[in-house]
């Protein structure tokens, strides 16, 4: 029985390296994977968050700022060549990016960071900041999402806050949401769903909080 077993095991190694020699190209040209690294133009190979519109794809990394790739260029945009100038509060709030969110309705791309929110439009011009001083709740961003309506949700370690292209309004757990340490949150046609630090999922729809999960 063992020696039918390796034969079948040493028939099985022999096809395996024919077909790899006979079809070599084959092989790679079904394959749609691609490899980027610093030579590449990445800033590093440490990523945290990516976002996707069309063709482009802006890349978040842990130190180094923000790649954006459309297939035909590469773009790095850091803390440094984002700000107009040192008397001008703008650019890239921080270099350590936690998640990004593409807005194509009002043609902008959202940038958390571990120290605020950035945002630029599409072409990576027109940058802005924002921190607790606009309305934000804590500066520490932990996810973004946009809703229906095309408002931002900005989740954070002390609640959530909503920005609607001209107002900030903040969500806590005194205004329906079960717990303010936000890890997640993600859109579904008319709902918005926040995931907690402290296991609870909540789902915001039609104007009302409602807790489906709390893990003890």
């Amino acid at each position: 029985m063992e020696q039918t077993n390796s034969r079948w095991l040493f028939i099985f190694i022999v096809m395996s390296l024919i077909s790899i020699m006979l079809f070599p190209q084959k092989v790679h040209a079904d394959s749609a994977w691609l490899k980027y690294f610093r030579k590449d133009s990445l800033l590093n190979t440490y990523k945290r968050s990516y976002a996707v519109l069309d063709d482009t794809l802006w890349i978040g990394t842990h130190g180094d700022g923000v790649t954006m790739n459309d297939g035909k260029k590469k773009v790095n945009y850091t803390s440094r060549n984002t700000r107009t100038s040192q008397s001008i509060d703008d650019g890239l709030v921080s270099d350590y990016i936690t998640c990004i969110s593409i807005d194509e309705t009002n043609g902008l791309v959202w940038i958390g960071t571990n120290a605020g929110l950035s945002s630029c439009n599409l072409e990576g011009k027109e940058w802005k900041r924002y921190t607790e001083k606009n309305g934000l709740p804590n500066s520490v961003i932990r996810d973004l999402a946009i809703d229906s309506s095309g408002s931002l949700w900005v989740g954070t370690p002390s609640g959530i806050a909503i920005y609607d292209g001209e107002t900030w309004k903040k969500v806590s757990d005194s205004k329906g949401l079960e717990q303010n340490s936000v890890h997640s949150i993600k859109v579904k046609g008319d709902s918005v769903w926040v995931g907690t630090v402290g296991g609870t999922v909540s789902r915001y729809k039609d104007g009302e909080w409602r807790t489906f999960a709390t893990f003890e």
